[in-house]
């Protein structure tokens, strides 16, 4: 594997209008960056081969992948960790209210139409990708009904997909050791498995 680590428009490092530029605007200029970056490195390094690339994030990396497998089929695995999939119950849910209410600029009320055209599970009849989902049942950021969801629409699709669910772990899996590993496990087979074969 090559792993290809980018710094979309919402990051931190590049100064505050930088960080800003995805506020109202979740996986509109953020994705493109991403798409933009994947298509820079496949033109640079001729041994990346871009029928067989993979997508994983943590949080809102874990929302960029379900984003990405609902607007593209380019990615022929992911896995998600600790992501959101549905942004009107994520307000409803998540202990970060403040974080969705800075960046889609209101309540859910407010802009309902914006709120559920960024959610993934809007598009999710447009998704193929085998999807690998893993969450932590104490997590209070994006909470594991997020990923259930998104697991939920993927099976009645019949879309390759699992959920792993992680006792005792919160935002992320890295609390305990043996789950981390796990994950990491877990991951790399999931990309293997649907990666190796063109």
């Amino acid at each position: 594997f090559c792993v290809l680590l980018l710094n979309p428009r919402g990051s931190t490092g590049r100064g505050q209008a930088f960080s800003d530029a995805c506020i109202k605007d979740l996986g509109g200029g953020d994705f493109q960056d991403v798409l933009e970056g994947l298509d820079a490195a496949l033109s640079k390094w001729n041994f990346l081969d871009g029928d067989r690339v993979g997508i994983t994030g943590i949080s809102y990396g874990g929302y960029m992948s379900n984003w990405a497998v609902t607007q593209t089929d380019r990615f022929k695995a992911a896995v998600p960790i600790s992501s959101i999939s549905n942004l009107i119950s994520q307000w409803g849910i998540g202990c970060n209210h403040l974080w969705f209410e800075s960046d889609l600029q209101g309540k859910p009320w407010e802009n309902w139409d914006l709120v559920w055209d960024r959610s993934p599970l809007k598009h999710i009849a447009n998704c193929k990708t085998p999807t690998l989902l893993l969450a932590g049942d104490q997590d209070f950021i994006t909470p594991l009904e997020q990923s259930e969801q998104f697991f939920k629409a993927l099976r009645s699709l019949g879309v390759p997909a699992q959920l792993v669910v992680y006792k005792d772990e919160g935002h992320g899996i890295g609390y305990r050791p043996k789950n981390q590993l796990d994950s990491y496990l877990r991951t790399a087979a999931w990309f293997k498995k649907f990666l190796d074969t063109p």
